[in-house]
């Protein structure tokens, strides 16, 4: 059994949170790539535990090693892997979880499918903590789509009722503030409500916006392989995702037709519209305008109050008070996760279209034509 995804690019991903390490493969990328591990480190940093104040305190430095895939700076053609250490896990935080299921996490869930030989341990590998490796992977298709000038922009655009209108123009603008809201006025008031929340014990959601620009239009397949259908596939990977949009999305549902759709006009060099009320995407396919969506983060599950639950073994009602250290909103270390993970599926897609032209600028010549021949 393995957890992978991906169609001309394969990521696995692989250990646990409480385990010795955990660790993701990337498959595909040929051979001559050059990888900045600086880059991969500073991507791993921003969604690092203990980066503020207001994220959990568990301490990792997050350090890695790639231990295949590269001879010097440079892609060999094998699979690339990623090795991140576990170096602060308390698993005795975690005893009272074999038999009282935390409410909101996957413990039953994972009694359900595993049994009793289940790694509950921090989630074991449905944690947070497997992000690690998907961001050291997906910082790699970033670095190459930000050489061929497609850059995944992103930024938290809510936490609880506080909203941002303000938009990240680069894809490292929103890290400037403890939130992630590129906004310093509206970052300040959610930095004060996350510590309002702290006090009680408890937790809040988020949103998380995403627009991805300069990916040229015809991009992506009209069923199953959609931008939509990639694009969500991978997010709904990453742990606390409850919601996607594209677009106006769910607004689009109270819209005239004659005001949801994109005009379009031609500016003397490109087809383009007017609006982007289908966030960049028409019959599963990139019409040239950002792809735009928002993602709904749920408020962390793990709280400071007592909670009520059952107890797996004599079926009888029980409570559980959560021990360990847990972000009070997930929202703020998520934001790189669901870049990397945009990345890693805008990659791919472009890969499967078999219009990597735009790739050419990235890969050594001749590689990316070798790509396309291996379909």
């Amino acid at each position: 059994m393995s957890f992978s995804i991906g169609n001309r690019l394969r990521l696995t991903v692989f250990g646990a949170s409480h385990g010795q390490l955990v660790g993701s493969t990337l498959e595909g990328i040929p051979a001559g790539v050059r990888i900045s591990t600086d880059e991969i480190a500073e991507w791993i940093e921003r969604r690092r535990p203990s980066v503020s104040d207001i994220t959990t305190q568990r301490k990792e430095d997050d350090s890695f090693s790639i231990v295949s895939g590269l001879v010097g700076e440079r892609t060999d053609g094998s699979p690339l892997t990623f090795i991140i250490s576990n170096k602060d896990a308390i698993t005795s935080h975690y005893d009272e979880l074999k038999d009282r299921p935390r409410p909101g996490h996957a413990d039953l869930t994972l009694f359900m499918k595993y049994g009793e030989f289940r790694n509950y341990s921090g989630g074991g590998f449905l944690s947070g903590r497997m992000t690690a490796p998907l961001v050291a992977a997906g910082s790699v298709c970033l670095s190459i789509l930000g050489k061929a000038g497609v850059n995944v922009n992103g930024w938290v655009q809510s936490i609880g009722d506080i909203e941002s209108t303000q938009d990240a123009d680069s894809p490292v603008a929103a890290y400037s503030t403890k939130t992630r809201m590129p906004d310093a006025g509206k970052d300040a008031e959610a930095v004060e409500l996350i510590k309002k929340i702290m006090s009680e014990g408890d937790s809040v959601g988020g949103s998380i916006r995403i627009s991805i620009k300069g990916i040229p239009g015809g991009i992506g397949e009209p069923f199953f392989d959609s931008v939509e259908s990639v694009i969500s596939h991978a997010v709904f990977s990453i742990p606390a995702v409850k919601a996607i949009e594209f677009g106006s999305g769910f607004r689009l549902a109270s819209m005239k037709g004659s005001d949801a759709l994109d005009t379009i006009y031609y500016d003397g060099q490109k087809f383009s519209t007017r609006s982007n009320n289908n966030g960049g995407i028409l019959g599963g396919i990139t019409n040239g305008m950002p792809v735009d969506f928002r993602v709904a983060i749920k408020p962390t599950s793990s709280i400071r109050k007592e909670l009520e639950t059952v107890n797996l073994v004599s079926k009888e009602k029980d409570s559980i008070r959560v021990r360990g250290r847990h972000d009070p909103c997930i929202a703020i270390r998520a934001l790189p996760v669901v870049q990397c993970m945009s990345a890693f599926s805008i990659l791919d897609l472009m890969l499967l279209s078999g219009n990597s032209q735009i790739l050419n600028q990235v890969f050594p010549s001749g590689q990316e034509r070798q790509v396309e021949d291996d379909k």
